[in-house]
């Protein structure tokens, strides 16, 4: 299970939803000893809901939302068939997006703007987000709804990079069938074997458009968030997550060996201590949040800070002390291996 700070996973609503809605019984052996009762259900475009809980006395002991559930459920209109994509924060928030019969994220009707949806906390902007279910019997290939086919398919990259959460690359074909549908084929059963995706399986994708990046996560036959790391494979190497331009920079990222995902950051700035770098999502880690990088001169205490509407951020206060600690210098070659969440290795070339 991914940390919960970062703990998705997957509703759908059948009959007789209307008063109670049980979670997932992995999700709710981990939590409920934990948990803040009530909790607040906070939508995706920022309406946020006070819901109440307890734990059912037989087994399996799952945690049931009750009071303030059916206000809930009658204001978003949902009706079965509809999913809900719950993302919860310890020890009170869950993020909530609602997804239609249609497996798309619904309009909620406010505070959009030129129909792309607010920011989630640690997520950034997106155009549209939806899922697909991996078919029974088809290991090579996957579909994705027409509404996206027909709203973005011109505009889609080839081949199309999808980006898992711990900030994997991977890149997949994909064709557009005679009634504009996209089908993704080659490469996509290089990454079903690497995460040891099943049928009937979900996959989410959430595409920004003005970045032209898809980003997708994993979601298993309990409906949970899938261990991305758990599939690596014990020995295998694992790849960096950022995409380096510079030669040098480039070269290093495909010499270094390591099972953790890492990125690389060159110094281009003579006062390194002022220069603040760009980083890109860091796996589990939310806006404005403090991170852990040690090496072999110290250790320190960094403040992530995320750029409102897009997908990067930058290292704020506790940078300078760093640059200095390590002698960081023009030229330099950062590379920041990831240990457990909030935690960093710090390799300076």
């Amino acid at each position: 299970m991914p940390p919960l700070a970062d703990c998705r996973f997957f509703r759908f609503i059948i009959p007789n939803m209307e008063n109670q809605i049980r979670l997932p019984v992995a999700f709710s052996n981990v939590v409920r000893d934990n948990m803040s009762n009530p909790v607040e259900v906070i939508t995706t475009n920022g309406q946020s809901w006070s819901i109440s809980w307890f734990v059912e006395e037989e087994h399996p002991h799952q945690v049931v939302f009750t009071g303030g559930w059916r206000a809930f459920y009658k204001h978003y209109h949902l009706r079965i068939g509809d999913s809900m994509l719950l993302s919860y924060h310890q020890p009170k928030f869950f993020y909530a997006a609602i997804h239609d019969t249609t497996y798309f994220e619904i309009n909620y009707g406010r505070n959009l703007r030129n129909g792309s949806l607010p920011a989630i906390p640690a997520h950034g902007n997106y155009a549209v987000q939806f899922f697909a279910i991996i078919p029974v019997n088809d290991l090579d290939t996957l579909k994705l709804p027409l509404r996206f086919s027909r709203e973005y398919g011109r505009s889609l990259p080839r081949p199309l990079t999808l980006t898992t959460p711990t900030g994997h690359r991977h890149r997949v074909g994909w064709n557009m069938q005679p009634n504009g549908r996209i089908v993704l084929h080659g490469g996509w059963d290089g990454v079903r074997a690497r995460y040891g995706l099943r049928d009937q399986w979900l996959v989410l994708f959430r595409y920004h458009a003005l970045q032209n990046t898809m980003y997708v996560m994993f979601f298993n036959g309990h409906t949970m968030e899938i261990n991305y790391l758990a599939h690596a494979g014990p020995g295998t190497d694992s790849t960096c997550i950022t995409d380096p331009s510079a030669p040098r920079s480039r070269h290093i990222a495909d010499g270094f060996r390591s099972t953790n995902p890492f990125f690389v950051i060159p110094i281009m700035h003579r006062l390194a201590n002022r220069f603040l770098p760009n980083v890109p999502p860091l796996p589990g880690v939310c806006e404005d949040s403090p991170i852990t990088i040690t090496n072999d001169r110290g250790a320190w205490t960094i403040r992530f800070t995320h750029y409102v509407g897009r997908t990067n951020g930058c290292f704020g206060i506790g940078w300078s002390a760093l640059a200095t600690a390590c002698q960081l210098r023009h030229g330099h070659v950062c590379v920041f291996e990831w240990l457990v969440p909030q935690e960093y290795r710090l390799h300076v070339y």
